[in-house]
């Protein structure tokens, strides 16, 4: 069976790749960009095993050239790209994105950070299939966990979350190649939910005037993940980073 996995390296994309590979599947891999992979542990591993490295361009010439080999399915995993209708058809629909958040609700870019400023105490990953747009397509399977959103730091949700995403990667793909079909839920049916956007993680960070005490303490911590630029305040155009209150 073949594979397209399109996605970026982190170790647990890294770790479902070598799991692909020893269970037999012909995995050709696709970045975003030619940048993406390069000095990545992903990349020397493509190498090692003479895997296909593809960028999002160079896969839809493949597909319009008609010089890619039949896939079975494509797997979309912190990819970071729309995908278009030409691949979807290409895998006659057998399109599966994990998103590591509960849809319909966090759908969209830096959910983990909403999160927790939104006091969740739920967090999930979502198994769907991919449409036209963002994080939209039909519902196979969430899987659920607790947490914490007053205590829990980005990196450890972000970790829970990808742990359970590399498990049911396995699952529904072992179960997609066992022939079983999926159920398939419509988002609309369980609400609209909600797209974050950069713009609204951009919006989140800024401290203002008009926030309490309390919605700046839950900025500070929902955005805390160094190295990157947290909340702040601004003030006659410099940014001033802030940390968490030691009480």
């Amino acid at each position: 069976m073949r594979v397209l996995f399109l996605t970026k390296s982190k170790p647990y994309t890294l770790k479902f790749l070598e799991w692909m590979v020893q269970v037999g599947f012909q995995v050709i891999v696709v970045s975003k960009d030619k940048l993406v992979l390069e000095n990545t542990k992903m990349k020397k591993y493509c190498e090692e095993q003479g895997i296909l490295v593809l960028d999002n361009e160079g896969l839809y010439r493949e597909i319009k050239n008609r010089s890619l080999p039949p896939v079975d399915l494509a797997i979309s995993n912190t990819f970071g790209r729309l995908i278009k209708k030409d691949l979807i058809d290409f895998v006659a629909g057998n399109c599966f994105n994990f998103h590591c958040a509960i849809l319909p609700d966090y759908k969209g870019l830096f959910v983990y950070n909403h999160g927790i400023f939104n006091g969740e105490k739920e967090w999930g990953v979502t198994a769907h299939y991919v449409n036209e747009k963002f994080d939209e397509g039909d519902i196979i399977e969430i899987r659920r966990f607790s947490i914490l959103p007053q205590s829990i730091t980005i990196k450890e949700l972000e970790e829970q979350a990808q742990s359970l995403a590399y498990k049911m990667s396995v699952d529904l793909i072992s179960n997609f190649k066992e022939g079983k079909s999926f159920c398939r839920t419509k988002q609309d049916c369980l609400g609209k939910g909600r797209y974050y956007s950069k713009e609204d993680f951009e919006q989140l960070k800024k401290v203002t005037e008009n926030d309490d005490a309390e919605t700046i303490r839950r900025k500070i911590h929902a955005c805390w993940c160094p190295p990157y630029e947290g909340a702040y305040i601004e003030r006659d155009g410099v940014r001033f980073e802030l940390k968490e209150a030691i009480t």
